[in-house]
């Protein structure tokens, strides 16, 4: 079993469990949210507008800190060229599956990819649908439950701990589904919609004015399905590495990308990695296997 899903598993630990107040949903406005007992879908009357802000807490460092996310795959036309850009890059991410493109035969080379190259996979459903719009409350169940398995099957022994709704969208229902499970949503602070638009300039523009002028922890939302996010992924890397070196020169906080797995480890409760480096039988080769399993 991989080293930080071990980890994630006995610590239980959910990164970032809530989202961002007033988030622009990606992919299409949400319904209301529908009570699981009204079998005409009418909204009812309590909702939620968002999830809490920041997404992933503060910022640790102090400096701007910057975290990738893409959601709606794998999709083996686009995945690969987004894991060869992180690549170059050295950055991890986390990937939000669906699980009905993970059980796809070419999905389970490109999941075994993430996670040697040390990413973290996540349950995004199996259908991708909106879970506030259901009618039945029991299918909403199902497309969790259903995704988790469909993609814990391709990505065997990994076990998925982190969770993000289709569209982002919150409701009682959606919170009641989630505390049953123990989950806690992973959101998102920045989207530049190109699941929408589909144009690569736009995405770029977005990111770049986004992050230059942050000054906390941001959670960047991306769907590696997307010519877009294939094309403007490596131009807003190279920019930001552009960028942090004229901050160097000014001696201005620079841009921070932090890892996945750093931001696992930071999530857990306080003491437990110096525990778990002390009870590690060679203490001197905890970072070097967390590195080569995972990040």
């Amino acid at each position: 079993m991989k080293l930080l899903s071990f980890l994630l598993m006995i610590t239980g630990v959910l990164v970032a469990g809530s989202g961002t107040v007033g988030a622009k949903p990606h992919h299409k406005k949400p319904a209301k949210a529908a009570a699981a007992d009204d079998p005409d879908g009418k909204p009812v009357k309590k909702h939620h507008k968002g999830w809490p802000s920041p997404s992933a807490g503060p910022t640790e460092s102090g400096d701007p800190e910057l975290i990738f996310t893409f959601d709606d795959g794998p999709n083996p036309k686009t995945t690969p060229f987004v894991l060869d850009t992180l690549a170059k890059h050295h950055i991890h991410a986390t990937f939000f599956l669906v699980g009905e493109m993970a059980e796809k035969p070419a999905a389970k080379p490109l999941i075994a990819r993430m996670l040697a190259e040390g990413h973290i996979i996540a349950n995004h459903t199996m259908t991708h649908q909106d879970l506030c719009r259901l009618k039945d409350e029991a299918r909403a169940a199902r497309d969790i439950d259903e995704g988790k398995a469909a993609i814990e099957k391709a990505a065997a022994p990994w076990t998925t701990v982190w969770f993000r709704t289709p569209y982002g969208v919150r409701c009682d229902r959606v919170d009641g589904l989630l505390e049953a499970r123990h989950l806690q949503h992973f959101h998102w602070d920045l989207d530049p919609q190109e699941w929408k638009h589909n144009n690569t300039q736009k995405a770029i523009d977005y990111v770049e004015k986004e992050v230059g002028r942050m000054t906390g922890r941001n959670v960047l939302l991306m769907h590696d399905i997307k010519k877009a996010t294939v094309e403007a992924l490596p131009v807003i890397l190279d920019w930001i590495e552009t960028e942090n070196a004229q901050r160097t020169t000014d001696k201005k906080r620079r841009i921070r990308i932090i890892q996945s797995w750093e931001l696992a480890i930071d999530k857990m409760p306080p003491g437990f990695w110096a525990w778990f480096k002390d009870a590690t039988p060679d203490p001197t080769a905890w970072g070097t296997a967390l590195a080569a399993s995972l990040p």
